[in-house]
């Protein structure tokens, strides 16, 4: 069978959790999942597409204990996910001395708690269930340090310790937990850091003074690129592939 029929075969009205839906990776993601007849649930505190979601949760992920209490609801009205996929990210850029708390505390709430409220809310689902999938995207700065990105650095490093180990106590019920790890992505996050229309190509020939490598294949990401592994790696196309960090960086890590 064809690989977008198995996958059409597989999602058709699955519930496919997935944060950070508004814009970028999680947006594609949405996309690609709604596609394949998925029921996508997508959580953010905008959204720029509402066709492709099943149910739209408005929600602020730097707020744990509020989320949690919106997750517990979904699974009482039996919206539980078939796969997890955690997107949303936000990128706080400062030297240490520069770095507030308030932006240390946002990127480590956004980036790596809201994902731990999501997994230990999903946890005795997926047990249960017996099957599916966590897909976290990570960044390959999670094993890079990079000069003002102590934060996000950090936050990523953390998340992807964390699913790598939901994935160790979720084996034995079935249920695979993976990271995805991209680099430079054209995405609204990345553009946002640029300062004329050289951003790009700034990027890919990298910046030797912060001891950053460029992109050797030349060329960013695109979310659609990143959108079609999460899908692999989350379907049964990967199904014997679990704790395990996939890097899409185009090489500028190796």
């Amino acid at each position: 069978m064809p690989f977008d029929a198995r996958l059409k075969e597989e999602y058709r009205d699955k519930l496919v959790w997935i944060s950070g839906v508004g814009q970028g990776i999680g947006l594609a993601a949405a996309q690609r999942f709604h596609a394949l007849g998925a029921k996508v649930i997508g959580f953010d505190r905008q959204f720029s597409d509402l066709s492709v979601l099943h149910r739209a949760v408005e929600c602020d992920l730097g707020a744990p204990e509020q989320l949690a209490q919106q997750l517990d609801t979904l699974i009482a009205q039996g919206l539980a996910p078939y796969n997890l996929i955690s997107i949303a990210g936000v990128l706080e850029l400062g030297d240490l001395e520069q770095l507030t708390l308030a932006q240390w505390q946002h990127c480590q709430h956004v980036n790596s708690t809201a994902v731990f409220t999501f997994l230990r809310a999903c946890t005795p689902h997926f047990k249960q269930q017996g099957t599916g999938a966590v897909v976290t995207v990570g960044s390959n700065a999670a094993n890079t340090p990079r000069q003002q990105m102590a934060a996000y650095c950090a936050s990523k490093a953390a998340v992807t310790q964390l699913t790598l180990t939901a994935g160790l106590e979720l084996a034995n019920f079935g249920v695979r937990c993976n990271v995805i790890a991209p680099g430079s992505t054209l995405t609204p996050m990345q553009t946002g850091m640029w300062q004329d229309d050289q951003g790009a190509q700034r990027v890919i020939d990298g910046f030797a003074a912060q001891y950053k490598l460029g992109i050797p294949l030349q060329k960013l990401a695109t979310a659609e690129e990143i959108a079609d592994s999460i899908v692999f790696v989350a379907s049964s196309l990967s199904s014997h592939t679990t704790m395990q960090v996939l890097t899409i960086d185009g090489g500028a890590t190796f």
